[in-house]
């Protein structure tokens, strides 16, 4: 986790100390279901998965392989989290 993340946490007082152990992550939020619960949990971080969609319209998707299809497009996910005091990593997939 980069400095800087650990330090938006520590000023925002969404953890007490500079240790990342104290960061919770949600991961595979890659469903309008799970990015729903995942902002809505007490979790600081969602993780999530990016990949070209397998059949037309090709765009960019959150699944993980060997899924290749989503409810959520990557366009969608990001308006469902723009706005919150969450963190994001993404794992972009082949």
């Amino acid at each position: 986790m980069s400095e800087q993340t650990l330090q938006y946490f520590l000023s925002s007082g969404q953890i007490q100390e500079k240790d990342a152990a104290s960061v919770e992550w949600y991961h595979a939020a890659n469903s309008n279901s799970k990015i729903t619960e995942a902002l809505k949990s007490p979790a600081h971080m969602i993780e999530a998965d990016i990949l070209l969609r397998g059949s037309d319209p090709k765009e960019p998707i959150m699944a993980h392989p060997p899924q290749t299809d989503s409810d959520i497009t990557f366009r969608d996910w990001l308006k469902e989290v723009t706005g919150s005091v969450k963190g994001v990593k993404l794992d972009f997939k082949r």
